[in-house]
């Protein structure tokens, strides 16, 4: 797959680019039927399969308190699109004179003149341009006046629910890694350096990874029972319950996130982690003391056991293929 890093640097190519648009986040089962059929499209006309794709987020520029807890980062983003087959995916700077450009002007200089798109696929509640003014109607005329197809694709339905980004952040925010799991196609994920914590966890002899919190969309406070793999994505899955809050037990106040392996492990601060979450096994709660707390966490490690041993372990890298 070919990443092109704005579109002034597409390449010339024979054929039609056969393009889709959005942002993608998170890579779930809705995206990778749309890139079935812009891989389907491509082949048929002989031409190139292609994603346009923006960073950051639209809403970070047009506004920023409105743009969504993102599942994936843009690196993440690529790794996941990667398994899908597709030729390309350029990826736009999107800024404050993007964001003001006119929706007739987008289609003619960017889809039109820059990626030579021959045919577009887009969801049916497609906006886009200045004010969010463009939608599948106007690109459809427009690109009849310009020669290419535009083609809108329904609501992608699973277990007859629709899904989408925000209906997937939803389920996550609430804890229900499971079922945001299914309209993944894989967990879902964070990384990070391991930072040094307070030591707590080593004093009770639960000993924990302190993972930086990230940039990327958090499940809700809560015990996971997770894939653990030092070095990231290139890292062998290990055994691990996580711990995500304030730790109120010992008056904590600030959200962390904390990994114990289950079969045990070394020191390595600094180095990058990677947590894939499998399943909840309880909310977050206070408790009279360290031994209450120790008496819980041994028997979520059991829990978490038997629900890892009831999950296939995951590849060399688990995301949505």
């Amino acid at each position: 797959m070919d990443i092109i890093r704005g579109v002034d640097s597409m390449p010339s190519g024979d054929g039609p680019t056969v393009l889709t648009i959005g942002n993608f986040d998170g890579v779930h089962l809705a995206h990778r039927h749309i890139c079935r059929l812009i891989r389907e499209a491509a082949g048929e006309r002989g031409g190139r399969s292609a994603i346009l794709t923006f960073d950051p987020h639209p809403l970070s520029i047009v506004a920023p308190k409105r743009r969504p807890p993102l599942m994936t980062m843009l690196e993440e983003k690529l790794a996941r699109l990667e398994t899908q087959g597709v030729d390309m995916v350029v990826v736009q700077p999107f800024t404050a004179e993007l964001a003001g450009t006119e929706a007739g002007e987008f289609v003619r200089s960017i889809l039109h003149e820059k990626i030579r798109a021959g045919l577009v696929f887009v969801g049916f509640n497609f906006h886009f341009g200045k004010g969010a003014a463009g939608n599948v109607a106007l690109l459809r005329s427009e690109g009849e006046r310009l020669g290419f197809e535009t083609r809108e694709i329904e609501a992608f339905i699973s277990g007859g629910q629709r899904v989408s980004s925000s209906a997937i952040r939803k389920l996550l925010l609430a804890g229900e890694v499971e079922e945001a799991t299914r309209f993944l196609g894989g967990h879902h994920v964070i990384e990070g350096p391991v930072i040094e914590g307070d030591g707590r966890g080593r004093r009770i002899g639960v000993p924990t990874a302190n993972v930086e919190y990230p940039p990327v969309l958090v499940p809700a406070n809560g015990v996971y029972a997770c894939w653990f793999r030092i070095g990231g994505r290139t890292g062998a899955p290990l055994p691990a319950v996580t711990n995500i809050g304030e730790r109120p037990t010992f008056g904590g106040n600030k959200i962390t996130v904390e990994a114990h392996l289950l079969e045990g492990g070394r020191d390595f601060y600094g180095e990058r982690v990677r947590v894939e979450f499998v399943s909840r096994l309880r909310e977050e709660r206070k408790f009279s003391g360290p031994d209450e707390l120790v008496r819980q966490i041994r028997a979520d490690i059991e829990v978490g056991k038997k629900r890892l041993a009831e999950t296939p372990q995951p590849g060399p890298a688990q995301t949505p293929s």
